[in-house]
This record gives C-alpha cells, sequence and structure tokens, in this order.
C-alpha cells in the first residue's frame, strides 16, 4: 500500500507544472513576466516590439509543449521502474534521454531569454525584474 501511495505521490508530482528546464529558478522567464506587464505604463512596449515578442513566446511555448510532452511519459516510466526496484544501473538509458529533452528544453528557453534581450531596450530589461 505503501509503495502505490509513493507512485501516485510521485506520478502526481510529475503531471503538475514542472518546468522542463536544467536549471531551475535560475533563468529569468522575461516573456512570461512581459505578458504580465503588456500595457504597462513603465515597461512602455512599442508597436514594434509587441508583435515580436509575441513571436518569440508562441515559438517558445510550441517547442516547450513539444518537449514536455516527450518527457512527461519518460518522467512517469522512471517513476515506476524506481519504485518497483529496479537497479539505477538499468535505468541510466531512460535517465540520459530524460536528460536529453531537458536540455533541449534549457536551449530553448536560452533562446526566448536571448531573442528577448534583442528585442527589448536596455532601460526595459533594467526594469523588468523589479516588475
Amino acid at each position: 500500500m505503501l509503495k502505490l501511495i509513493l507512485v501516485i505521490s510521485i506520478l502526481g508530482a510529475t503531471l503538475f507544472a514542472r518546468p522542463p528546464f536544467l536549471s531551475q529558478g535560475l533563468i529569468p522567464h522575461y516573456t512570461k513576466k512581459i505578458a504580465k506587464n503588456w500595457d504597462n505604463d513603465f515597461l512602455e512596449l512599442t508597436a514594434k516590439q509587441k508583435p515580436q515578442l509575441l513571436s518569440i513566446r508562441e515559438e517558445t511555448m510550441h517547442e516547450l509543449g513539444k518537449l514536455k510532452k516527450l518527457l512527461e511519459p519518460l518522467e512517469q516510466e522512471l517513476a515506476h521502474r524506481i519504485v518497483a526496484g529496479e537497479k539505477p544501473q538499468e535505468l541510466s538509458t531512460l535517465v540520459e534521454q530524460i536528460a536529453k529533452y531537458k536540455s533541449k528544453a534549457t536551449m530553448v528557453h536560452l533562446k526566448c531569454v536571448y531573442k528577448t534581450q534583442k528585442v527589448l531596450t536596455s532601460e526595459q530589461l533594467d526594469l523588468l525584474p523589479s516588475l
């Protein structure tokens, strides 16, 4: 029974909005913050910047969505197999596959940050963390 509760707990954690990145919490989520402050008078996004930023966000979210769909079943399988008692060595190929997709997701995120930095002014970038 305890094993079943543990599996359900692990799977639940997998299914609920865990970012697919390697460096969680360390890299800024500019487009998310920009979306929340789209018409902020202090941020002053221009008519030229807004479509560029929308395009960056849409492209990023599309790519991350595809990777998350690939990651979720692999992470669920990993959780099942370790709780079932498989040896860590037997799981190494699966772990490497998960790491490959997380690495790709991290690169998508880094590209998003870089592209966003190229669209915003230095003043807007300085202001963004405080919003």
